[in-house]
C-alpha cells in the first residue's frame, strides 16, 4: 500500500496542495486553502504568510517545485528586480498622476464657477430684456 505523504500536522491547504491532480481538479476554480479572516491585515506576519502559501493555484506550486535551486534562484532575481523596477516606475507615475488630478480639480472647479457666472449673466440679461420689452411697448 503506498505511503501517503500527508502529515499528522499537514493543514488544510498543505491537504490541498498535496491532493492536487489535474485529471481530478484541474478545470475547477482555485479557492485558495487560507485560514485569513476578513479582519486580518498584512502587518501580521501569520496572515502574510498564509497569503503567500496558499494564494498560488496547484499547477502553479507543482511548476515551481519542479525547478532546480539555479532556476528558482533565477526566477527570483529577475521576478524581483521586474517587480522592484515596476514599483518605482509606478510610484513616480503616481507622483505625476496626484498632480495632474490636482489641477484638474483646480481646472474644473474654475470651470463650474464660469458656467455659474454665466448662468447667472443669462438670467440678468433675461430680466433686462424683459424689462425692455416691457418699456418699449
Amino acid at each position: 500500500m503506498p505511503q501517503s505523504s500527508i502529515g499528522p500536522k499537514d493543514t488544510v491547504g498543505d491537504i490541498y496542495y498535496k491532493t492536487y491532480t489535474e485529471e481530478a481538479r484541474g478545470d475547477a476554480p482555485h479557492h485558495a486553502p487560507w485560514g485569513l479572516k476578513q479582519k486580518d491585515t498584512f502587518l501580521e506576519f501569520g496572515a502574510c504568510r498564509d497569503w503567500f502559501l496558499n494564494s498560488f493555484p496547484p499547477v502553479e506550486v507543482n511548476r515551481q517545485r519542479a525547478r532546480t535551486h539555479d532556476g528558482l534562484y533565477h526566477a527570483y532575481v529577475v521576478g524581483e528586480a521586474n517587480a522592484r523596477a515596476a514599483n518605482h516606475q509606478i510610484v513616480c507615475e503616481w507622483r505625476t498622476v496626484v498632480k495632474e488630478r490636482a489641477e484638474w480639480e483646480k481646472y474644473r472647479d474654475r470651470l463650474v464657477r464660469q458656467v455659474k457666472d454665466s448662468d447667472k449673466a443669462k438670467a440678468s440679461f433675461a430680466e433686462e430684456k424683459s424689462k425692455f420689452d416691457s418699456d418699449r411697448n
